[in-house]
């Protein structure tokens, strides 16, 4: 009976192992798949110990007493993290100062110097931004476009295509009622239901609903697309009180080459997608008789990361991404601001918070040191890791693409296969998962982030062929 229980446990394990070890190899993990491979091989040996080695049976005993602690240990729950569960309220220490879209890096890049009298009036009250800004004015946000990749065309040409489609939108971002149109009163359950399959029908990969805090809503309109700068400067008070909240998944295989023009060609797809769901869902608005403003790039009235928060989308990691259920950081963020009312879904907590506490693979890994290791500090009455933008945008501008290194070596931004939502499911109930899946991690897949190889149609060619890029 003895023999019989080891056999079936270290069985158990080998097909798990076997399971890991494929996942590891499609994922191009290489020190995971050797990790992988070394434990099935441990187990393997195990058999001819269990079967005809009773002098050394007391090896699997050993392991299979340690499994059968951890696994036990696993069950121990964690507390509700009620930070998380409040949403974004459950981060505030203090007075918060509504920001302004003026001050965004991306507004003031496009501020430039002819754009009169807007950016004298700018400068005039933050004239110490000035010197910095024209400089990055100069190289422009992402510096020479794919230059970490000798700005190789098609790659490019992705880019610009998919950044087109938020151009052609954009105009359309703010719709009213229909004329003509009668006003549909619906229930607010019903109508909820209907908004997030309709969302996830037309493409969005995840939907939740809030109401619209007025603390993330600009202070004043910074970001001028189509030449009306009468609306610079303008306060922004005037907003419906519902948001539609859509996120957007990123591929693996083009966020995993990571600072490689994959990445940024991967963030303009989504933004394209983001341009047409959120502004199809304004106009559905407004042919059911409401207003529907589109939140994306070139449209935005909010800050939205918090807004998928109070949505039940998920919480703020380290980097100051929003990890989502399922594709972790891999996710951008767009929504639909309505009047309609509908039912707002509950904050969630996914054991997050804990883990970014002590995982900091994302600030050890940054190029430009950009994401603190440090504790959560306060700034502007919010409790949060604080990113320093000046010296990411530097490096965006180094490169050539918008780095998305922190969201690729994120753990929880890994496929959504078998053994990644195993831990993901752990992570949000087990106390002891939070406090040492952070190492477990490190120990698989290494501290350290290297770029993966793209599959071939995405090939790019390398500034230096002989180089192994580590960060």
């Amino acid at each position: 009976m003895h023999t019989l229980v080891l056999l079936l446990c270290n069985l158990g394990v080998l097909v798990l192992s076997a399971l890991f070890l494929r996942e590891c190899f499609r994922e191009n993990e290489q020190r995971a798949t050797k990790v992988a491979a070394a434990i099935l091989i441990f187990f393997v040996l195990l058999i001819p110990v269990i079967l005809w080695s009773p002098s050394l049976r007391f090896i699997p005993d050993i392991v299979v007493g340690l499994l059968v602690c951890l696994a036990l240990s696993l069950l121990i729950p964690a507390r509700a993290n009620r930070e998380a569960l409040a949403g974004t309220a459950g981060h505030l220490r203090g007075e918060v100062k509504r920001f302004d879209e003026r001050d965004a890096v991306f507004a003031r890049v496009r501020l430039s110097p002819d754009k009169e009298p807007y950016y004298s009036n700018y400068y005039a009250e933050r004239p110490d931004q000035e010197e910095a800004d024209a400089q990055r004015r100069a190289k422009g946000l992402l510096g020479k476009l794919g230059s970490i990749d000798n700005s190789y065309q098609p790659l490019k040409a992705m880019i610009h295509a998919a950044f087109d489609i938020p151009d052609i939108l954009g105009r359309s971002a703010k719709s009213t009622p229909v004329e003509g149109e009668e006003r549909k009163r619906m229930d607010p359950v019903q109508a909820t239901e209907l908004v997030k399959q309709f969302g996830l029908h037309i493409g969005a990969d995840m939907v939740g609903i809030c109401k619209v805090n007025p603390l993330w809503v600009y202070s004043h309109r910074g970001e001028i697309h189509y030449g009306n700068y009468n609306e610079w400067g303008e306060p922004l008070d005037d907003f419906p009180a519902y948001a539609v909240v859509l996120l957007t998944e990123m591929n693996w295989d083009h966020v995993s080459a990571a600072p490689h023009s994959p990445s940024v060609a991967e963030s303009a797809n989504d933004y394209a997608k983001g341009a047409y769901l959120s502004t199809v869902m304004g106009r559905w608005f407004a042919h059911m008789g409401y207003r529907g403003i589109a939140q994306n790039t070139r449209n935005y009235d909010t800050v939205l990361v918090p807004l998928a928060v109070d949505a039940g989308l998920g919480e703020v990691g380290r980097q100051g991404y929003l990890i989502a259920p399922r594709f972790g950081a891999r996710v951008r963020v767009f929504a639909t601001l309505t009047d309609m009312e509908l039912v707002p879904d509950k904050p969630v907590s996914l054991g997050i918070d804990e883990f970014c506490q002590r995982c900091k693979k994302c600030s050890d890994t940054c190029p430009s040191r950009s994401i603190p290791a440090g504790e959560k500090t306060i700034t502007n009455g919010i409790r949060r890791w604080k990113l320093d933008e000046d010296s990411c945008f530097e490096y965006w501008s180094k490169v050539g693409t918008d780095c998305s290194i922190c969201m690729a070596v994120c753990p929880f931004s890994r496929p959504d296969t078998l053994s990644h939502k195993l831990v993901r499911t752990m992570l949000e109930r087990s106390l002891v998962a939070r406090r040492w899946f952070p190492a477990v991690d490190n120990l698989i897949y290494g501290k350290r982030w290297r770029p993966k190889q793209v599959p071939t149609w995405l090939k790019y060619p390398k500034a230096k062929e002989s180089r192994k890029e580590t960060y």
